[in-house]
């Protein structure tokens, strides 16, 4: 690469707090190693949740680009590449969901040393444009949003650009760069989460954002009966499962405890599908630069999460771009063999598929190679199947749903398909019509793609909910509760294959259902006398609590406050089967995985 391209290249503002609004200058004073001939420079953004996408689209919208050149006798064009469609966005050429993050200036001949190449993002038109907005997400505390500015001496090179390199393909390497980067600053405390879990208490500070406000002494927004310790996240953690927490002037929720549940087993709580920087949608949708490691990391010391899994974006059988590739599943598996510590914070190895159902996350009890995931024979999940055995789980994800004819389903993998994400950032997938937290109405639904659909088809299933995560703020969204004696891989196997689960939309609620006197998951043999026991602990007041037969509301019960225990009585005649769904009066929900009587 040249050296003296640029003899200056600086943003500003250097400093911005998350999810504000200003304009941004990107200024580059050419050297004397910058071609007297046309050239080309690229800026590549980052643009993970919040965030303006740059945009030429529409004068007055936040994100817009403007470039100034000081030269006067340089004609030159800016447009905006798209990662994901592949072509320069203008009227015929509309952007994909978000993958328009790059602008390109091509310059015709004539630039000299010590002019200048400006670019505005978030153009103000002289005080009268809204700023760009900048990422509401800070996943890390020393996360800094990029932008690259990537130089080529023919405006001819640089392009087609995919976003990363992969199999068969290497991203164009520029004849020089230059990374420039400003500083994300969380807002000001805005509340506070207490988390019980069976092995300890975590206290979390939010901004508005879901981000981690800088406190360096808990006493400031709380007293507590025992002194925290504050991990690398500026999240604070107790040993006593029982600490005591009085807010001072901040809003502040907090769970009941985990341990001892239901007959000796503790609630585990886990988020076991989610994306790094690895997955295609994260590299050319946001430019998003959270490795499994950093993610995993995220999850345990930010979300208070008890187990976790990245399920980055992997189809053997389709074109290489769509494979995550060997040395990033080899940093994976690498990534997994630090943080995995049974009994403390437990990591499954994952990956996200495609078939013609849709998608679908499989889980492995033990890390497999890049070659046993990667032959191209695997079309259908029943490949993965006659590979691995009981050695996997699938776990299918409701928003996508393929190219399948109406009704029809994998066939020959129920043994590894035991439960469903009923719950993920999509929204619920419960049943068509749903009320709170439901879809927005961009999501994809089929009918025969959701759990009303699936349980009166005869599948047994048992529910979870994940995030589905692109934005390297894991844990946020939905989210599994299990049950088990202890917290090891192996238990996590046996708790979702039993069907001993629960899915929330994030609330720590406490859900036990057991239908004579077994728990959640199990299958009875049929009896025409039923008894339910529902005990359900929220962390926010109750709306309501319903049960539901055959996959139509029976009976609902509005209670009051957050703890809520009843017995309900009743005879049918034939097979069914019941579960429960809670909900609060902020919308947050719990669902409990059905029982069968058969």
């Amino acid at each position: 690469m040249s050296k003296n391209v640029f003899t200056s290249a600086q943003i500003t503002p250097e400093t911005i707090r998350v999810a504000d609004s200003d304009e941004f200058a990107i200024k580059l004073v050419l050297g004397e190693d910058y071609t007297s001939s046309a050239s080309r420079i690229m800026f590549d953004f980052s643009c993970t949740l919040g965030t303006s996408l740059p945009t030429r689209q529409f004068n007055e919208a936040s994100g817009y680009v403007e470039a100034y050149v000081s030269n006067p006798e340089v004609d030159y064009q800016v447009r905006c590449w798209d990662f994901e469609a592949k072509y320069f966005v203008d009227k015929e050429h509309p952007p994909s969901r978000e993958a328009m993050r790059m602008v390109v200036i091509d310059l015709e001949p004539g630039m000299k040393a010590g002019d200048t190449v400006e670019l505005h993002w978030g153009e103000t038109l002289g005080g009268f444009g809204p700023g760009a907005k900048v990422s509401s997400v800070l996943p890390r505390p020393d996360y800094r949003p990029r932008v690259e500015v990537r130089y080529f001496d023919a405006p001819d090179k640089g392009l087609p650009d995919h976003g990363r390199d992969y199999e068969g393909y290497t991203r164009p390497i520029p004849d020089h760069s230059v990374m420039l980067q400003y500083q994300l600053l969380p807002r000001e405390p805005r509340r506070m989460r207490l988390l019980r879990r069976a092995n300890g208490a975590t206290l979390i500070p939010y901004d508005t954002f879901w981000n981690i406000p800088a406190i360096e002494d808990i006493s400031e927004i709380a007293a507590c009966s025992e002194a925290p310790v504050k991990n690398p996240h500026g999240v604070f953690d107790f040993q006593d499962k029982a600490v005591t927490v009085q807010p001072k002037g901040i809003e502040y929720r907090e769970s009941v405890r985990m341990d001892d549940a239901f007959e000796g087993m503790n609630i585990y709580w886990g988020d076991i599908h989610s994306h790094s920087a690895y997955s295609i949608d994260c590299a050319q949708r946001s430019g998003m630069d959270m490795k499994p490691h950093d993610l995993m990391q995220f999850a345990r010391h930010r979300a208070g999460l008890d187990y976790y899994a990245v399920t980055d974006h992997h189809i053997p059988s389709w074109e290489p771009i769509r494979h995550i590739g060997q040395p990033k599943w080899e940093d994976t598996v690498e990534a997994i063999e630090r943080n995995h510590r049974e009994g403390e914070f437990v990591v499954v190895p994952a990956l996200e598929f495609t078939d013609n159902c849709g998608d679908i996350c499989l889980y492995f009890r033990e890390a497999p190679t890049y070659a046993q995931i990667t032959k191209e024979k695997f079309v259908n999940v029943s490949d993965f199947y006659d590979e691995f055995g009981q050695g996997m789980m699938a776990i299918p994800h409701l928003h996508s749903f393929g190219d399948r004819p109406f009704g029809e389903w994998r066939k020959g993998i129920r043994d590894i398909q035991p439960v469903i994400e009923i719950y993920s950032d999509h929204g619920s997938y419960e049943r068509k019509h749903v009320t709170e937290n439901g879809r927005a109405w961009c999501k994809f639904f089929r009918e025969d793609n959701c759990v009303e659909y699936f349980l009166k088809n005869g599948y047994k299933l048992g529910f979870v909910g994940d995030g589905d995560d692109h934005k390297g703020h894991v844990g946020v969204s939905g989210l599994t509760a299990m049950f088990s004696t202890d917290l090891t891989r192996e238990a996590v196997f046996d708790a979702y294959h039993n069907r001993r689960t629960y899915a929330t939309t994030n609330a720590r609620i406490k859900l036990i259902f057991t239908a004579n006197g077994k728990l959640m998951g199990s299958t009875l043999p049929f009896t025409e006398q039923k008894s339910f026991h529902i005990h359900v602990e929220a962390e926010n007041n109750l709306k309501k609590v319903e049960l539901f037969k055959n996959g139509d509301l029976f009976k609902r019960i509005t209670p009051k406050g957050k703890s809520f225990i009843t017995d309900i009585e009743t005879t049918s005649d034939s097979p069914d089967f019941w579960y429960v769904r809670a909900t609060q009066l902020d919308n947050h929900i719990a669902w409990s995985s059905p029982v069968w009587f058969e």
